[in-house]
């Protein structure tokens, strides 16, 4: 209840910040026609920022997904490691969504709540999957110590994640 009061008087502050600040714009223009020539170049702006941020996420993606198809490739034979990159594949996808979800979500709601414990529970799954790929391979004194820190960070996140008193991401 009371993250709810502070999230409604966040917005009433921010609803006033942005009025002095729309007010202040009104302010330094002459003319109406100098006010909407601003706010195109701003958009503009915003636009090709916006549209820069989506031809690097789409890079990333398709770099991703190519890497995964030689990964399969390479190993399709082995059905064992098929599986482990097509999972980690979803995974990595499912964290990606949950993370855009949860920044979209208003702050203090259930809908933000399970997307935080979606993506704790996607970063373990998938800290502990590539840790298992990796030991495989290792000595046993590097094999424990691996397995340590895949549970301190497990630990760490659920503690700084869910159980700090003032957690507001």
């Amino acid at each position: 209840m009371e993250t709810m009061r502070l999230t409604k008087a966040q917005a009433r502050s921010e609803r006033k910040d942005q009025s002095l600040l729309e007010t202040e714009a009104d302010d330094k223009y002459e003319n109406p026609s100098q006010k909407t020539e601003q706010t195109i170049a701003e958009a503009t702006t915003m636009s090709s920022t916006h549209s820069r941020s989506n031809m690097w996420f789409v890079f990333a993606i398709s770099l991703f997904t190519f890497q995964s198809m030689v990964a399969i490739y390479r190993s399709h034979n082995d059905m064992k490691s098929v599986s482990f990159i097509v999972g980690a594949d979803v995974a990595i996808a499912a964290l990606s969504w949950s993370i855009r979800a949860h920044e979209n979500a208003l702050v203090g709601s259930k809908q933000r709540e399970r997307h935080r414990i979606s993506i704790w529970l996607l970063a373990t799954l998938l800290n502990v999957g590539f840790a298992y790929r990796v030991t495989m391979m290792m000595p046993l004194v590097v094999m424990w110590v691996l397995w340590a820190f895949v549970g301190v960070t497990t630990v760490g996140t659920f503690h700084l994640y869910f159980l700090r008193p003032d957690h507001s991401a």
